[in-house]
């Protein structure tokens, strides 16, 4: 069952709509019907471009929240996508592109630079121990690692964009 939400300008109003743009609950009398779906006030007022990659207080927290956790939670996914073998460049695409979706969604899907930066440090991140401890090592450098970080790092970005 959803939780229940209240509109951000009216908070005894119960609702279950929400911003396209900024995610705000909104109820009927705030929502603004626009091109690009149901907006609150505030951002119907912006012209279109005026949003993309402009990001609130909030929004830049839970991006940053939402990179933390990629990162923490990447280190022991890198360390199992190696150890898999074969399909490593295609699964770290894969890892990748999951990274950029929940930062660009942790967001309120209004991506730009900031959650492009976030997602390439953070998948960054999770890919440095394992790279650092086999630079450490000695031996050959793992130039197939190296393109697998490369190829998520690459993904992320792109699709936290």
């Amino acid at each position: 069952m959803a939780e229940t939400m209240h509109c951000y300008r009216h908070p005894r109003r119960e609702t279950k709509v929400s911003c396209a743009t900024c995610g705000r609950p909104i109820c009927t009398e705030c929502m603004r019907q626009t091109d690009v779906g149901i907006k609150c006030p505030d951002d119907a007022r912006l012209p279109r471009g005026a949003r993309a990659g402009a990001m609130k207080t909030g929004q830049i927290a839970r991006t940053i929240l939402a990179g933390a956790a990629v990162a923490i939670v990447g280190v022991p996914v890198v360390y199992a996508l190696f150890q898999i073998g074969f399909f490593t460049l295609i699964l770290s695409a894969a890892v990748g592109y999951g990274a950029g979706t929940l930062v660009h969604r942790a967001g309120g899907r209004n991506g730009g630079p900031p959650a492009m930066a976030v997602s390439g440090i953070a998948v960054t991140i999770a890919f440095a121990p394992l790279l650092t401890q086999q630079f450490l090592a000695g031996g050959p450098f793992p130039f197939i690692r190296l393109v697998a970080a490369i190829i998520a790092i690459g993904f992320a970005v792109y699709n936290s964009r």
